[in-house]
């Protein structure tokens, strides 16, 4: 009896000093033995491999040398072609899941498989999934907001098909495109709501903070730098060390200088004349200003101007002061696009292109982007073009604008 008491405090001794970590174990069905499988961590840029295997009977595990401090949102890749070295030509699969201490099985049809690269149509419904807590959390967020999901995007599609497809031959279905903008934003503003809720329901959470995250890289200047705030302080100390947490600070910050209700920020740019001139030199005091960023090389921005000109002479000419300013570094790129696309409104250039004030002030990563600035030069709304410009100008100007 002594004998058998003492194998069993043996045997809890060393399962207590086993380290717990993840265990990943994956059957691929169609997949030959020797395609390589990766873990990737997608807390970093550029992804950062945490570990690899080789699928071997169409199975393979992958299992963490030490345990994980926070789960971390990962993505699994399936290298078809692991000795192809021509990046255009490896086939990749990919899907993206929360890593946690836990044993998590995988399931899925090698050629069912999501792609790594952009598909028209998401392959993730064919992927079986268990045994991580919290992916089973981040699930339930994405059930909460599906329905909705899928009416903004259905609502996404008709604008494409109404307003956009037929404005790229310059006919504008405006009062169409506006009515779908504003069904649209009443579902955006419900998905907002279901969001936070969520967020204030789990802030010790790191699926709280990635939620938070995809919230506010989706919304462009409609929240005030103290939205923003309560959004970032909502979280428990617990996982205030925690790298999706690092994530959303840098989020945040990168906001908060286009927030709404920002005085706009002054920075040096170049007009057509070649002087230096200051953006205040501009910015008409008593108006709504807009502030449109763009480039000759970027075929979206080319593709909004034709309504940028409608705008301009539907009443923007006098109760919209537009300023664009152009990212080119190639002046005569920049003066050309001008030229061609008849733009009669303010041109100015910041010519250190992705290097200059409009990124290291404005934070811009992308073009085009626009700024609406209140009479007082604050921001009210940002980063919407098309129809969904004309929603925001009209509420803004009323009766001046004739869209």
């Amino acid at each position: 009896m002594k004998l058998l008491l003492l194998l069993g405090i043996l045997f809890c001794g060393v399962a207590c000093n086993q380290v717990k970590t993840y265990t990943i174990e994956g059957h691929i069905p169609g997949a030959a033995d020797g395609v390589v499988v990766r873990l990737a961590d997608l807390g970093y840029y550029p992804e950062v491999i945490l570990d690899s295997t080789i699928i071997k009977g169409e199975k393979f595990v992958l299992k963490g040398k030490q345990p994980l401090i926070y789960p971390k949102y990962c993505k699994l890749i399936i290298d078809k072609t692991p000795q192809e070295t021509d990046g255009f030509k490896k086939q990749l699969k990919a899907y993206s899941f929360f890593v946690d201490n836990s044993r998590i099985r995988f399931e899925c049809q090698i050629d069912s498989m999501p792609s790594y690269y952009w598909e028209p149509v998401s392959k993730e419904h064919n992927v079986t999934l268990s045994g991580s807590p919290t992916q089973d959390l981040y699930n339930q967020y994405q059930g909460s907001v599906r329905e909705l999901t899928k009416r903004s995007a259905d609502l996404w599609n008709k604008y494409l098909e109404v307003y956009h497809c037929p404005a790229i031959d310059g006919i504008f279905n405006t009062e169409e495109g506006m009515q779908i903008v504003r069904e649209r934003e009443a579902v955006t503003e419900q998905i907002n709501q279901a969001t936070l809720e969520f967020i204030r329901n789990n802030k010790a959470s790191v699926v709280g903070i990635f939620v938070a995250n995809w919230m506010l890289n989706r919304r462009k200047s409609d929240m005030t730098v103290s939205e923003i705030k309560a959004v970032v302080d909502n979280f428990d100390s617990s996982v205030q060390e925690s790298e999706l947490m690092d994530g959303l600070r840098e989020t945040a910050e990168r906001m908060y200088c286009t927030a709404k209700g920002v005085k706009y920020h002054d920075i040096e740019l170049t007009d057509l004349k070649g002087e230096k001139v200051k953006l205040s030199e501009f910015v008409k005091p008593g108006v709504y200003n807009m502030l449109e960023f763009w480039a000759s090389w970027c075929g979206p921005c080319r593709g909004e101007i034709p309504h940028l000109r409608h705008l301009y002479q539907s009443g923007g000419k006098d109760n919209l002061n537009m300023i664009s300013i152009s990212i080119d570094e190639r002046d005569a790129d920049w003066k050309k696009a001008v030229q061609e696309e008849n733009m009669e409104w303010i041109q100015l250039c910041d010519q250190k292109g992705f290097k200059g004030g409009v990124r290291s002030v404005y934070q811009v990563n992308g073009v085009p982007f626009c700024l609406i600035l209140d009479p007082e030069g604050k921001i009210v709304r940002g980063g919407v073009r098309g129809a969904e410009l004309d929603v925001v100008v009209k509420d803004l100007l009323g009766d001046k604008i004739k869209l």
